[in-house]
């Protein structure tokens, strides 16, 4: 299989594992702020404290694997990133060592700051993939030599599927997980 025709196939998967997940990410947004729901149906308050339990291990797979699709593209399959591609790395890449130091402590104050990094990365992501989408710059895109211009998408699935609304996922995931795990923490 020629790099063209699996780059096509990658970002098909990518784009469609996408809309499932922003799907599910409402879903679990709503299960989190909804307390009737959550009192009333035995099955979200398994999903809830199911997460909970697992919430280190998520995160850390979830950034390693968000990580590790970023450098294939870019280091494997030659697509380079944008400067807001790099900035929403910035607050992406810590975060693998943070929750795999995190797992291995057992340490839920993680998710204190993992929130921070991911607000941030969520605004950037939020914004890149506005841009992609076509409406227009508020703020300049950091375009040095060597960098592509950041309103033209890697990929365009469904309409409104790009990748800087991957990354969104993964942000909004995150912030999901800390939202679920420092409001017990607290009590």
């Amino acid at each position: 299989m020629s790099p063209e025709i699996f780059l096509i196939n990658f970002n098909h998967y990518i784009a469609t594992i996408t809309l499932i997940a922003f799907i599910i990410l409402i879903l679990l947004y709503l299960i989190l702020f909804s307390n009737r729901v959550k009192n009333n149906l035995f099955f979200f308050t398994n999903i809830l404290n199911f997460f909970k339990k697992q919430a280190l291990l998520l995160a850390f797979l979830i950034t390693l694997l968000a990580t590790t699709l970023s450098l294939i593209y870019s280091e494997y399959l030659g697509v380079q990133p944008c400067g807001l591609c790099w900035l929403q790395r910035i607050f992406l890449y810590p975060q693998v060592i943070l929750f795999a130091v995190a797992y291995l402590k057992n340490d839920l104050k993680i998710f204190i700051y993992s929130f921070y990094l991911s607000i941030f990365g969520a605004v950037i992501a939020f914004y890149h993939a506005l841009l992609q989408l076509g409406y227009s710059e508020l703020i300049p895109c950091p375009v040095v030599q060597n960098f592509i211009d950041c309103a033209k998408p890697t990929f365009l699935e469904y309409g409104f599927v790009t990748f800087p609304l991957a990354s969104l996922n993964i942000f909004l995931f995150l912030i999901w997980l800390s939202l679920l795990v420092t409001r017990d923490y607290k009590n």
